[in-house]
């Protein structure tokens, strides 16, 4: 795997600007609280949405304590944090976007994610795989990143190594098993249907709770391309909540993640979380972005930036675009 060529960052949410870049030394520093995103060697999971870049790996930073450098050329992310916590608390993730072999031969994105967690001045770190589809997975291809943090006596500490990164990703199931994480996806297309549309559940298979309804719709979509469906200018992509019971915390950090959480439109979402049936709508109508929730449409310039990184970065995301690009197939699946 060849070394990347050039790094960019890309901030989706409010938070301080990228405090440093040196392009030349395959290196840069951040600091405050954003969300940047940076160059994918091993490719992205939608291609035309990440731009010619391939910028679509992640690093975020929850809080201004929360420092990174990415060292690009060393294929290594290190955080630092001397705060102390009273509780465990999320300070930051980091997402790699790779793919993988399936059993039938077919090439299926894959995503990495990894949140890094203080408690006192202890770190953590829970990490998980999203995928479309369920099984194994062979020839993992992920730029072999490190994550690394910073200890008390400012010595490093491995979290992540490369090598456990691809073991997450080839097993994906037995990962879910032992993070005690199964979600459930069902696909609600009938034969012939083009809008992706699915289904999430929590638990075993077969006694799984409908916790959430994702769809997207792009009705001047030509051809199975994402991003062509989206420059159409006439989208919708709509999340919609079966259970009252998904936790506040969750709500406010994707919130966070996809550059809501400034909306004044979502500010009772943001402090309450999702209420069972309610819907949260990007979308765009002849090019015009807007964001609609709780019976109230508002325009919204960044409705194309926040649907793109949450259509590229997020599990329920990955399985949208995955369908807008392959026929139904009416199975209830682990997909985590």
């Amino acid at each position: 795997m060849s070394l990347p060529s050039s790094f960019s960052a890309r901030r989706l949410a409010l938070g301080i600007a990228l405090a440093g870049a040196f392009t030349l030394a395959g290196a840069a520093d951040f600091a405050g609280r954003g969300v940047f995103n940076f160059r994918s060697d091993a490719g992205c999971p939608f291609a035309a949405l990440a731009g010619k870049g391939n910028d679509c790996n992640r690093l975020a930073l929850d809080d201004p304590d929360t420092r990174a450098a990415l060292d690009i050329g060393a294929y290594t992310i290190r955080f630092v944090n001397t705060r102390s916590y009273a509780g465990k608390t999320i300070v930051g993730d980091v997402l790699l976007q790779g793919s993988g072999q399936a059993r039938g031969g077919q090439r299926v994105p894959l995503t990495f994610h990894a949140l890094l967690s203080r408690s006192g001045n202890e770190w953590s770190v829970s990490s998980h795989a999203h995928t479309p589809i369920g099984g194994e997975f062979s020839d993992i291809r992920i730029d072999p990143y490190q994550i690394v943090v910073v200890s008390e006596s400012t010595t490093d500490h491995v979290l992540l190594t490369a090598d456990q990164i691809v073991d997450a990703l080839a097993r994906p199931s037995l990962t879910a098993r032992l993070a005690n994480v199964f979600v459930q996806v069902e696909d609600n297309r009938a034969d012939g249907a083009k809008d992706a549309d699915i289904t999430i559940g929590l638990g075993l298979s077969g006694a799984s709770k409908s916790v959430a309804r994702a769809r997207f719709r792009a009705p001047g979509a030509k051809g199975r391309d994402l991003a062509e469906a989206m420059q159409q200018g006439n989208w919708t992509l709509e999340l919609q909540a079966l259970s009252g019971q998904i936790p506040r915390q969750v709500v406010q950090r994707d919130l966070f993640l996809y550059g809501l959480e400034s909306q004044s439109l979502l500010q009772p979402l943001l402090q309450r979380g999702f209420r069972k049936n309610e819907k949260l709508v990007l979308g765009a109508a002849s090019g015009k972005g807007y964001v609609r929730y709780d019976g109230q449409q508002r325009e919204f310039a960044g409705a194309d930036a926040s649907a793109r990184a949450f259509l590229q970065d997020s599990f329920i995301g990955l399985v949208l675009g995955w369908q807008q690009q392959h026929s139904p197939v009416k199975t209830k699946t682990d997909a985590r």
